[in-house]
């Protein structure tokens, strides 16, 4: 099994890797470094959220709007009506209980007292049944998103198109930028609705198609590729089904046909054809699902819960496979690029898992159990006085499944292990550890593979990286 202790040592102070080189890291002093200006990268845009605009109020940050008005004279059933409109019915009752001075007021305020307690009983009860429903909002939505301190966090996604150079960029203030190799013209993607962005996804075999995943459901915007405009005209259609919002994890299918959405409020996933905007729900019975992501093949769709559950569909007659995990919620998968190996890593432990298949089944013999196997102890350890690794918070694997990327939780530095399948094997070996500049963390990472404009051209993988000051780095592997 592979550890972190077996893992060279981090960069020396002042210096940051910047690629990776027939196998040897290469390493530049912090004030060298510029994310896309060597080792091939000058098509790569120079990008920084940090220190573009950032004039919003915080999301976390509710302000009461009976603060900032002008105080004026209202009829109790005014100010019970507007609290309703505004705030919900349950703020409603608690406008009614609280109101004093008022002709009516015994009687209206022990109808709202005693519907409180009728409230508050159905309350427990479902919450007994259901326990995920005390976690609510957007401190919720950000313990089920890859994103480290989601809420915190400067970039909340990034997003590489599969078929084209573009990445997409979700930033806190709730807007999304387009990058291309044309650095004159960044699409910036802002909606009224469009608020809390948890995932993003582009549409395969489409040039300008992103599905956003948010508080309000599902956003597909269609951008114009020869537009010359910062702020596409179109507006983002919504997609929403029932109570199937926030949508927290988005997946299109390999061929593009298809998009499953999930929802921490509800246990269905939603398979959507969004050209003929309808969907249908693969139910089951249990915990919401929180977590989706699609075999590059195809052929399965792994879906976690927001409990110990996860399933593995066969999407070609949606029959599910159930496991459980002993403690606590899976946190991240990632699949091989041929779908044979499944990599999983859970909130309450420090092991990177494995599920193997093969010809539709698990491992090569039925007499084997049917479990996944811990392949990385991730355990946090000190290396230069320096903490590195502990609980992890997201997997990334490279398109060849050659490189697999996870960030922690509690550290700041990104664990690279060199991977290799040998049919139903999984080899797996420490290769080094990525850091930021000064107290940089990392807040978010995925793979982009550039095949090149031309044939002659020399393929490269690259890990994009996004720090918590909001700087993005280009971390190839030439």
């Amino acid at each position: 099994m592979a550890a972190l202790d077996t893992f060279p040592d981090l960069p020396r102070p002042g210096e940051i890797s910047v690629c990776e080189r027939n196998g040897r890291i290469c390493s530049l002093p912090a004030n060298e470094v510029n994310s896309s200006s060597s080792y091939n990268l000058l098509s790569y845009p120079e990008i920084n959220i940090g220190r573009e605009l950032f004039h919003h109020a915080a999301t976390h940050i509710r302000e009461d709007r009976r603060t900032i008005m002008v105080p004026v004279n209202e009829t109790l059933l005014k100010r019970i009506t507007r609290t309703f409109f505004e705030e919900g019915p349950v703020e409603a009752l608690n406008e009614a209980a609280n109101c004093v001075n008022e002709q009516y007021n015994p009687l209206i305020g022990s109808l709202a007292r005693y519907m409180l307690v009728l409230v508050n009983i159905g309350n427990r009860i479902k919450f007994f049944l259901k326990p995920h429903l005390k976690e609510q909002g957007i401190d919720s939505v950000g313990k089920f998103t890859q994103t480290k301190e989601w809420s915190k966090s400067a970039i909340r996604c990034i997003c590489w198109h599969p078929n084209c150079f573009k990445i997409a960029i979700a930033a806190s203030d709730d807007s999304i930028r387009v990058y291309s190799d044309e650095p004159s013209i960044v699409p910036i993607l802002k909606s009224g609705l469009q608020k809390s962005v948890s995932s993003l996804a582009w549409r395969p075999f489409t040039s300008g198609e992103l599905a956003v995943g948010c508080q309000s459901g599902t956003l597909v915007w269609n951008i114009d590729p020869n537009s010359l405009i910062t702020r596409p005209l179109s507006q983002a259609v919504q997609l929403r089904y029932e109570n199937h919002f926030p949508v927290t994890s988005i997946e299109w299918s390999p061929n593009g046909c298809l998009l499953a959405t999930a929802s921490i409020n509800d246990p269905d996933i939603l398979i959507w054809d969004v050209d003929q905007n309808r969907q249908v729900p693969l139910r089951r019975v249990g915990p919401p699902c929180a977590l989706l992501k699609w075999s590059p093949t195809g052929s399965r769709l792994c879906s976690t819960t927001v409990g110990n559950v996860f399933r593995v569909w066969q999407t070609n007659k949606w029959i599910p496979d159930r496991w459980t995990i002993n403690n606590g919620t899976i946190q991240s998968i990632v699949w091989s690029s041929s779908g044979s190996h499944l990599l999983f890593v859970t909130t309450e432990e420090c092991f990177l898992y494995c599920l193997g298949f093969v010809e539709d089944e698990v491992f090569t013999s039925t007499l084997v159990p049917k479990s996944a196997l811990p392949v990385a102890d991730l355990s946090k350890i000190i290396i230069d006085q320096v903490e590195v690794g502990g609980r992890p918070q997201a997997l990334a694997w490279c398109p060849q499944s050659q490189y697999l990327a996870i960030t922690f939780k509690d550290t700041s530095a990104i664990a690279i292990f060199n991977t290799a399948i040998n049919r139903t094997e999984l080899n797996i070996t420490p290769s080094c550890f990525l850091t930021g500049i000064g107290i940089e963390s990392a807040s978010c990472i995925c793979f982009q593979q550039n095949l090149g404009r031309r044939s002659s051209e020399k393929k490269k993988t690259v890990l994009t990286i996004g720090w918590s000051s909001g700087r993005i780095q280009y971390f190839p592997f030439v």
